[in-house]
């Protein structure tokens, strides 16, 4: 397997099987979508280290972490906006682009996010719900920005993590990039063990991430390199509401991390096959399940074995004329990419599928917004969130 923008893996069996793609390449634009709130969004990079914990990938270090906390910031538009995807990092989604057979450096510009870096949080509404975000395998935490920094607009407090050395890249303070270590064209029973090494590295990630949590909201900066913590930022968390959701891996790590730490009190899993000792144990507490249009409880083992042992509230749905790679920024990307002729034209179809980027971003947040609304008790413009799904019939629930 090979990542494809860094982003995805899998993708060579794709493009062996694709067009050729056009000799003349345009360059292509992406920005990102406008969050939907009305909170203006912050947001802050903080690098963690585990002292207590060997890194499993690289024993001789001790674990470190990059995440990201997007917050409701005071409105100011002088502070400047975080990028989307740094220039260092892209220069890594280029290496892995070009061991693809699809060399593209040069050739994407992406915009910046919309997150105001290290703006004043805003405390004036009170303290607010916390959401963990965890990626798929291989995947950095900026592949999902559209999704966190939406949320944050209606003032979630989203926090995001790179699991370093499975990530494809991991940048830290001072341009320092740690690439994955994981050995790409391993058999089967490597990647199981692969996926059970990386499932319970995740775990221990995010209850690490939790107790760091705990420390900002005690006024103690966690960040080793000393960045001081945004002015008001403690003071708008609220540890006693928490919730977890992730894509693919990432969203196999929700449910593991809410059956291990009944700190996070709910979660959905964005087409992820499930892991470890959540699939017999199961749950008892709020957890959502949302498939593409070819992955779902009648395709998926682990969904059905889930399901019959859950005991908590649960739903699964349907995100028709999706793909996997439809629940991550890659449906922004992947179809400029085809579009300025970088990838080829049946590429993007077999990737992200044939829902329209904006149309699948649209439902995705407003059914996480609304999820997250509903089991925080937090009813803020909920009546409009639940009059807008049946415009989006894409999405369609599973009895």
């Amino acid at each position: 397997m090979v990542v494809l923008l860094g982003l995805a893996w899998a993708a060579v069996g794709v493009v062996g099987r694709a067009e050729p793609v056009p000799a003349q390449q345009e360059s292509a634009v992406v920005a990102l979508p406008e969050p939907t709130g009305s909170e203006t969004v912050g947001v802050v990079d903080l690098h963690l280290v585990d002292a207590s914990r060997r890194d499993p990938y690289v024993p001789a270090r001790a674990r470190e972490l990059m995440v990201s906390i997007w917050y409701p910031a005071v409105d100011s538009g002088a502070v400047p906006l975080r990028p989307w995807v740094s220039e260092r990092m892209w220069g890594a989604y280029a290496d892995g682009l070009a061991e693809s057979g699809l060399p593209a450096a040069g050739a994407l510009t992406l915009g910046a996010s919309h997150g105001r870096v290290d703006a004043v949080a805003a405390g004036a509404a009170g303290r607010r719900a916390i959401v963990l975000f965890s990626p798929g395998m291989g995947m950095p935490r900026e592949t999902s920005t559209a999704q966190a920094e939406d949320l944050a607009s209606h003032g979630f407090v989203v926090v995001t993590m790179s699991h370093t050395y499975e990530s494809m890249a991991t940048e830290f303070p001072g341009g320092r990039i740690e690439k994955s270590v994981l050995p790409q064209g391993a058999g089967a029973d490597e990647v199981n063990a692969q996926l059970g090494r990386a499932i319970q590295t995740r775990v221990a990630d995010t209850r690490f991430v939790l107790d760091r949590l705990t420390d900002i909201g005690a006024g103690v900066d966690p960040d080793v390199d000393g960045h001081p913590l945004p002015a008001n930022l403690a003071g708008v968390l609220d540890l006693s509401r928490i919730a977890m959701f992730g894509h693919s891996l990432g969203g196999a790590t929700a449910a593991q991390v809410m059956h291990d730490d009944r700190r996070v009190a709910g979660g959905v899993d964005l087409d992820g096959t499930l892991l470890g000792s959540v699939l017999t144990d199961g749950l008892d507490r709020p957890f959502v399940l949302i498939g593409s249009s070819v992955h779902g409880r009648a395709q998926d083992p682990s969904w059905q074995q889930f399901w019959a042992n859950d005991r908590g509230p649960k739903m699964e749905f349907r995100l028709d004329g999706s793909q996997h790679l439809s629940f991550c920024d890659d449906q922004l990307i992947v179809p400029a990419l085809a579009a300025a002729g970088i990838v080829p034209g049946d590429f993007a179809p077999k990737v992200v599928g044939t829902i329209a980027p904006q149309d699948s971003l649209d439902v995705q947040r407003g059914y996480l917004r609304t999820f997250f609304d509903t089991i925080f008790g937090r009813f803020d413009g909920l009546t409009e969130d639940l009059a807008t799904i049946p415009l989006h019939p894409q999405m369609a629930p599973i009895p």
